[in-house]
């Protein structure tokens, strides 16, 4: 007997709950639906400690680490942050302007630090040197090799000539 009115309780409140559903505005049932999942996932934890297994838990955020790790930058492109990030980073840059004249051969000098006319090894050793530093790839910039590069080709066509 008590089998039954279990059942029927349950089926009463199956047939409440879809009556609800049907009638409540989409935005009320999304608001309380986040509510129970909250509510039950919190009482889910608080059951797993009183019964001493939420071990179980950690081990299953630890195992998840990789997995969160290599998808985090899919999740932010869904959630509309990685645009976020990226505007915020090129904010942060410095606007580099675009070299409009050539290098003459006096800044080619002073940029790779060498005296008046060096010796071609002097010339491919400083720009070796200062590119080690100042390469984009050790942290340096892309505008400061670019102008390393330059000044090495306008000093060794001028040593050619």
């Amino acid at each position: 007997m008590i089998r039954f009115l279990l059942l029927i309780a349950i089926v009463l409140g199956a047939l409440y709950l879809i009556r609800w559903f049907l009638t409540t505005p989409a935005e009320d049932v999304a608001s309380k639906v986040r509510k129970s999942l909250w509510l039950l996932l919190g009482l889910g934890l608080i059951f797993l400690a009183l019964s001493g297994r939420l071990n179980i838990i950690f081990a299953f955020i630890g195992s998840a680490i990789p997995f969160i790790a290599k998808q985090l930058p899919v999740l932010l492109r869904l959630l509309g942050l990685a645009k976020t990030i990226r505007h915020s980073k090129q904010e942060n840059k410095s606007p580099e302007s675009p070299r409009v004249t050539k290098m003459n051969l006096k800044e080619a000098l002073a940029v790779l630090g060498l005296a008046e006319n060096p010796s071609k090894q002097q010339i491919i050793d400083a720009h070796k040197r200062l590119m080690q530093k100042l390469h984009p790839d050790k942290g340096g910039s892309a505008h400061l090799a670019s102008q390393l590069n330059e000044a090495k080709t306008v000093l060794l066509k001028n040593y050619e000539q």
